[in-house]
């Protein structure tokens, strides 16, 4: 799928992103406390880039558990930015939202942490390569890289099996397992944890880990 659909695709979910993801993501919501406890646990005035920020589902978690922070939101649709923007009004004067396409704007530089919330299965396998290299240099020392994001086996029969289960998950929750399935084989680049891995390393990213895993959907992280 062109970048323009990907766009036009998500832009029609910035109002009910949430309740969608959980009826598509098994174990969505549980997910965020995984997140959560993945964050530092001594707050400080952290700089974060939440990349695909979506309506602001990463930053919340952020904002909880360090308040101290400030979160640079980024995302390709408008719409989602003025969703980001309402549910963190309470936030206000704490992030800076940014419209771009990550794939060729600048993601700026100078940060503690690095978020990517179901967002870089949407780069073709090459981009994903040379994302890693700009997540790399846009962190500070020590900092940490921290992705969900959709993945596949390396085995094609287990790969199989887990694509079988997420769609009789989706099923279960009302929904259409065919055309969501359909979307995704359009649109995404799902890659295995080994390659995600080397790419990292490739990057100069170290301490490399898979925190949560279930079917085809990973948390993961990496530091700097």
């Amino acid at each position: 799928m062109k970048q323009e659909q990907v766009k036009k695709h998500f832009a029609k979910q910035a109002d009910e992103y949430e309740k969608l993801m959980v009826k598509l993501v098994p174990h969505y919501l549980e997910q965020h406390q995984i997140i959560y406890n993945l964050l530092p646990e001594v707050d400080k005035s952290y700089r974060v880039l939440d990349l695909g920020c979506g309506n602001g589902i990463l930053s919340e978690l952020v904002f909880q558990k360090l308040p101290n922070s400030f979160v640079v939101g980024f995302d390709l649709t408008e719409n989602m930015l003025n969703a980001f923007k309402k549910k963190l009004s309470d936030h206000s004067g704490k992030f800076e939202l940014k419209l771009g396409d990550f794939r060729t704007d600048s993601i700026g530089k100078g940060y503690d942490i690095i978020m990517a919330g179901l967002t870089l299965h949407h780069l073709t396998w090459e981009e994903r390569e040379k994302m890693y290299q700009s997540l790399y240099t846009a962190l500070n020392t020590g900092g940490l890289f921290l992705a969900r994001d959709i993945i596949i086996d390396e085995d094609q029969t287990v790969m199989k099996k887990h694509y079988s289960y997420w769609k009789k998950f989706m099923k279960s929750q009302g929904e259409d397992p065919e055309f969501w399935y359909s979307k995704h084989i359009e649109k995404d680049h799902p890659m295995t944890l080994t390659d995600h891995f080397a790419w990292l390393r490739k990057a100069g990213f170290s301490k490399v880990a898979c925190q949560w895993r279930l079917y085809n959907f990973a948390i993961t992280t990496a530091e700097k």
